[in-house]
């Protein structure tokens, strides 16, 4: 993702009113004081359908946030007023703004890019109730794919994790050859079976649930695979697939750096 160390975008006076008036007409509803109404329902279906307005309306207004300190705070540099650098203001952004220094590069991101592309995000039909994390992220699917109008579709009809794949699969994998000296031929996998020097190595118990057993045996072949080929297996628990899909491209990034 591009760093608040960019250099700003070359935004005419009449391309950033616009931005903003497209994100105050995006944002639509005020939710006013029938929210405050809510603590005093005793229906179920009303405080879930103000939850739900509540963390729309939320998501909608985190442009306006960043919009609000991409061009004033950061473009008109009245960060200088406190004495400091950008730099400094940044890092002291949990103290002065209640952010992250990573929230503010993930905010000044998301800005540059709705303030060029907030036309085509419009006529394409984009909802800011949707994920935050897509716009602070579409500067590098910009960057990896090279074709904006496939980061906007994908913007618009993709989840998080979706758009996180599609604009992921534009990286290069680093595929290291693990050390043959490690390799394993004394391996030998068989459907559910896995046997060392033709000695079945793991047995479980028929009375455990097939399901259970069904992903029990496949952790066990995919465990025996990376011993077979002379990799060092590991086990870290995530909540999904789609999260367990993140970690080879966090190991090949860590590859690059070595």
């Amino acid at each position: 993702m591009p760093s608040w160390k960019d250099n700003a975008i070359d935004a005419s006076v009449d391309e950033l009113e616009s931005a903003k008036n497209t994100a105050v007409a995006l944002i639509g509803d005020n939710i006013g004081n029938s929210t405050l109404n809510l603590f005093y329902t005793d229906s179920l279906e009303e405080a879930e359908k103000g939850i739900r307005k509540l963390n729309e309306f939320s998501n909608k207004s985190w442009i306006l946030s960043a919009m609000l300190l991409y061009t004033i705070i950061y473009n008109k540099q009245l960060y200088e007023q406190s004495g400091m650098r950008w730099d400094e203001y940044s890092a002291n952004a949990k103290k002065r703004l209640g952010m992250h220094k990573r929230d503010i590069s993930e905010q000044l991101s998301a800005a540059r890019f709705f303030i060029k592309y907030h036309s085509m995000l419009e006529k394409a039909g984009y909802d800011l109730s949707g994920s935050n994390r897509k716009l602070a992220r579409a500067e590098l699917a910009i960057k990896l794919s090279g074709d904006v109008k496939k980061v906007i579709k994908h913007i618009v009809s993709d989840t998080w994790y979706e758009f996180k794949e599609w604009y992921s699969s534009y990286n290069t994998n680093v595929n290291l050859p693990a050390p043959t000296e490690y390799k394993r031929d004394d391996i030998e996998i068989k459907k559910s079976k896995v046997y060392i020097k033709g000695l079945e190595a793991v047995s479980i118990s028929d009375s455990i649930p097939e399901q259970d057993r069904q992903r029990i045996e496949e952790y066990i072949r995919k465990i025996f695979e990376a011993m077979k080929q002379g990799y060092e297996p590991a086990i870290v628990p995530v909540y999904d697939k789609k999260e367990a899909s993140v970690l080879p491209r966090l190991r090949d990034k860590y590859r690059q750096g070595k």
